[in-house]
This record gives structure tokens, sequence and C-alpha cells, in this order.
């Protein structure tokens, strides 16, 4: 039944934009599998891992994004410190916790994740650990009698970093071998009451072994006091949860034959109106998903990412292309470039939720209203509801009308976030280059010929419409590729584009190739390279888009022109962030050489 309501508001989308489907939408990601349902009330309930709300943010953005026709209510109920027993932290006892934080908002679904401070942070002790085993058993018999028929996912703690730090000598295996035991333990609670379990331990251990042998030091930050992981953490925790819950991995998977002008898969969306001529390929999609939102601008997640099976497992959206016949393919998504593919690439399949699209955007406004959303409700419970309650008659009798407010912001909040998660008709175009154009896009610094003589560009001077005063306004000249302050110019960060750079050679010189680079931070995109005699009219002979989070050079081969001026134009940026706001542009040196000889 979810399903056809999730199809029948699709094909409504479609009526109304006067789309006629070309293929019919067979779903992967179909809800009819996964563990949440529509109208189901989601509580999350933990101690203060739970309580950074940030893997629980991380599943309710899957949800919202992935499912969009869903009717699903989340609430995050974790409070730092807590142990099986309650707390001492301001939350109250157990019975306290679970009556105002859990049965008051009547879940259908909740999850727990508790043991961190229940081991007390030293060796295994039994008494200890059975305190812990008695006490989870208690909560779920409690819960289960008070709301007979809810589904909960018991949750195996998530680890205490004993990968990229040395484990304490006092406790033998580690503390997280010890979190490891009480892990068991909670599986155990969870198959004896026929419930569901999530390990969110084996999967960040995994990942951070394998980001301790990519960059240590980077690795560390991931969980940076060993207990409390950052939003790089949660990620990895949040799919773990996920994938217990039978997640689909599809976003959209869309297959083309421009051969033959013919849609051959077209899953969880709808195609319509291939066109495909000898300069350009174009179509539109109504996507019944957006990808997941990830910032792979920060190190940290990008490293996390890559060392797990996070887009493997979640967040696929591949796009074939098959008989194409010019060199190379620029795509565009509603006007707005995402790369440049060769036809060997688009027939593997490119993966456009790894991608800065217009669909990754609209994800990120929908993360940023759960956030938001969460925070409202954070403020309702903590701020008012808990600090006063035991308030004088005369504050706590406004009291009910302060929550009641934040209750009803909280609510249009939520339909602010799946308002912004509806599906959006989204304009495809894969515009054909010839040999000459992608040859305008230049080639691998290294391919440098010989016998270009010196660097005519060497120490001399520039002038640029958005300058830097930051104190990264020295090196664009300097002969070095080094990807430091010292060695690398940068242009304001104000978000205004077109901004350029002028090179002033100080006298004209007949020139055949320009180098220029990038380094591994910033986020700067497309660079045109442009040449002119008199400083006035310019010439452009190429243009690259730079990749995210790697130095790059890029040489522009030419024919012999007479100049005195080259100009680098940023055109735009990457809307991910690396390190810097993502309106800097970032240059590491402009070489300027005549044809070599």
């Amino acid at each position: 039944m979810i399903q056809k309501i999730r199809l029948l508001t699709l094909a409504a989308a479609l009526v109304a934009t006067g789309l006629a489907p070309v293929t019919s939408a067979a779903s992967s990601s179909d809800a009819d599998g996964f563990y949440l349902k529509d109208g189901d009330r989601v509580v999350f309930y933990g101690d203060s891992i739970t309580d950074q709300r940030l893997y629980t943010t991380f599943a309710e953005t899957f949800v919202v994004t992935r499912f969009p026709a869903l009717g699903i209510s989340f609430t995050h109920s974790g409070w730092g410190g807590d142990r099986v027993t309650g707390g001492n932290s301001g939350g109250g006892p157990i019975d306290t916790r679970l009556e105002r934080d859990v049965y008051a908002y009547n879940p259908t679904v909740m999850t727990i994740m508790l043991g961190m401070n229940d081991g007390s942070y030293r060796a295994f002790d039994q008494g200890i650990f059975d305190t812990y085993k008695n006490g989870l058993t208690s909560i779920v018999g409690k819960v289960q009698k008070k709301l007979p028929g809810i589904r909960l996912t018991l949750i195996q703690p998530s680890p205490y970093d004993d990968v990229t730090r040395a484990p304490n000598p006092n406790i033998p295996g580690g503390y997280n071998s010890v979190l490891i035991r009480y892990g068991a333990a909670v599986k155990e609670i969870a198959s004896a009451n026929n419930q569901n379990v999530a390990d969110l331990n084996t999967s960040v251990v995994a990942m951070l072994e394998k980001a301790k042998a990519t960059d240590a030091k980077l690795a560390e930050k991931i969980i940076p006091d060993r207990v409390h992981p950052g939003g790089s953490g949660h990620l990895i925790m949040a799919a773990a949860l996920l994938k217990s819950w039978n997640a689909p991995s599809i976003v959209t998977d869309v297959a083309i034959d421009a051969a033959a002008s013919r849609i051959t898969r077209a899953e969880n969306t709808r195609v319509t109106g291939l066109n495909v001529t000898p300069a350009a390929i174009t179509w539109s999609q109504l996507d019944a998903a957006l990808p997941m939102p990830v910032d792979m601008g920060n190190a940290e997640t990008a490293l996390a990412v890559r060392s797990s099976g996070f887009i493997a497992d979640l967040d696929r959206q591949p796009l074939r292309v098959t008989g194409l016949t010019a060199a190379g393919y620029d795509l565009a998504i509603d006007g707005k470039p995402v790369g440049h593919f060769t036809p060997a690439q688009l027939a593997e399949g490119i993966n456009l939720a790894t991608l800065a699209t217009p669909m990754a955007a609209q994800a990120a406004e929908v993360h940023k209203l759960t956030i938001q959303r969460a925070n409202l409700h954070n403020t309702r419970w903590r701020t008012f509801q808990v600090p006063y309650a035991n308030a004088g008659e005369a504050i706590r009798a406004s009291l009910p009308d302060v929550m009641k407010a934040l209750d009803d912001a909280d609510l249009a909040a939520a339909r602010m976030q799946r308002a912004a998660a509806q599906p959006v008709v989204r304009r495809y175009e894969l515009k054909g280059l010839t040999q000459d154009q992608i040859a305008a896009q230049g080639v691998p610094a290294e391919q440098l010929p010989a016998g270009v003589g010196q660097n005519l560009a060497l120490n001399k001077k520039w002038k640029s419409t958005a300058p830097n005063t930051y104190g990264w306004d020295s090196g664009l000249t300097d002969g070095s590729w080094a990807g430091n302050k010292t060695n690398t110019w940068a242009t304001d960060d104000k978000d205004t584009f077109p901004k350029s750079v002028t090179v002033d050679l100080d006298t004209p010189a007949t020139i055949g190739h320009i180098v220029t680079g990038v380094p591994a931070f910033g986020s700067t995109k497309t660079v045109a390279v442009s040449i002119s005699a008199d400083g006035q009219n310019f010439t452009e002979v190429g243009r690259y888009a730079f990749s995210l989070r790697k130095e790059e050079k890029r040489l522009f081969n030419f024919e012999p022109a007479a100049a005195r001026y080259v100009r680098l134009t940023y055109v735009d940026h990457h809307a991910e962030r690396v390190n810097y706001n993502n309106t800097f542009a970032f240059t590491t040196d402009v070489q300027v050489f005549a044809p070599a000889r």
C-alpha cells in the first residue's frame, strides 16, 4: 500500500507538470521492504552520543530524502551521562526519562543506545555488566508493557576509539573490548524479545582502521575525544542503523541507449522528453528520492566515507549512457555544469550522488531543516520543560503555552522539511565535444613539451578584480607549485563570480603554452584562460573544471600568438567547502611559455 501511495504521488506530480512518462518507475527505493512505515513515530533514546543529535539527524534526513512521501515523525531524546538506570546530569532516573521523554510521544518505533557510560571506562567487571544487562532488559520490558506492539531497535554501543590511539594499558584489550561484550548482551536481549538490533561498533572500527592507514593524524579527529564522534563518525553510525532497517542503496538508476534513442532503465524516477542529436542528448527526470547530503568538503568526513562502504551501501545514483559518438561530453543539470566525462565513463556509469548536482543542493537544504527542527524540540525540552518543571506556580502557569508554541513551530518546521524534499523536475543535457574542444580543456601539465624555454611569467606582476585581504596575495607567479599560504594565491571570498586576475608579462611575446593549477584545498572549479596583446581585448585559449580535494596542474596548448597579458577567470566554484569558504578561488601558480622549438 505504501508503494502505491508513493507512486501515485509521483504520477500526480507528472500530471501537474504535463510530463508523460517514457518508461515506468520500478523502484529500488521500495518502501515496502524498509523497516519504517508511513505513520511511524520514532523516538531516539540514549546517552550523550545520542544527545549530540548527529547520527539521529543523519538517519532522519535519509528517511525524508529517500522516502519523501512517507509521513514519519522523529523525536531526539538522548541525555548526556545516561546509563540504564537513568542519569545524574539532570535528566532524572529511568522511570522519569521514559515517562517524559518516550511515552509522552506515543512512539511506534524506539531506538535505544546505552552502554558507553555503563561500562564505567574500566576493565570488564561482571557486577557492573550484570547491572547493565538487567537494566536494559528492564527498560525493554517496561516499554513493551506501556506501549504494546512498539518496534524496538536495540543498538550495540558505538566504539571507544582504541584504533587511532593506543588502548589504556590498564584495560586488557582496551575499553572497546568491554563495549563489544556489552554489545553482545544487547544482541541477546533483542533476540529474546524478537526485536531489531543495530551494530554501531563493528563498521565504525573497520572504518577507523582504514582511515588510520590512509591518514593517521586526520583519523584521530573522527572521534576526537575517543567517545563522542564528530559528524564524520556519526555518518558511519547512521549508515549502520539504516542498514539494520533495510535501507535501499539506490537513489535513482537511469540507463540510456543513445544509439537507439531509448531509455533502457529508470528506477525510482520518471524519464521524459528524451532527444538525441549529434550535438547533445537531453531529457527530463522527476526523481522519487534525493541523494544523501554528505559534506565531502570536510576532510574527516571525506576520509570516513572513503574508508567505509557508505556510498555503495546507501548512496548510489548511477547514470549510464551508451551508444555515444562524440569525443567527450559535458553534463549539465538545470543548466548548471556537473562535470566532463568520456564516452567510456558514461558507458560504465557515473554516480550522480557523489557529484555537485542540483539534487544534492536540494538534499542539503532538507538536512539543514532537519537540524533546525531538532533544535526547536531540544529548546522546548531542555530549555523550558525540564528546567521549569518544578518552578513556582506563577512560572509554571505559562509553561504549557511556551511548550505548545514550540511544538507548533516543530510541526511547522517538519512541514517545511517535507516540502523541501518533494520531487522536482530536472532537465539534463549531455553536450557533445569535439577533440578540439577537449583540447581546449587542457591536458596534464606533465605533457609540457621540451624546448619551450623559460617561464615568461616568473615573478611578473598581476592585478585582480577580487584582491585578497587575508594574506593570500602572493605566490601567483613565483614559479612554485607548493600548496601553502606562501606559495599559493587566492581571490577574496565574496560571492561575486566571475572573478579574474591578469598577469602582465611586461613586454609582448609570442606564446603557445600556459600552465596553471590549484591546491588540494579550496573549492576552485572552472577556470578560463585567455590572452591579450593590449590588455583590453582577450581571446580565450582554454578552460577547465578542476576537481575537489585534488592538487592539479593543467597545461593549455594553443596556436602561437603575440600577447603581453594572461588572464585567469574564475567562472564558478564547487558547492562543497574544503577547509576554506567555498567562494575563495585558489591558484598555485601561472606559468607561460613560448612555442616549442
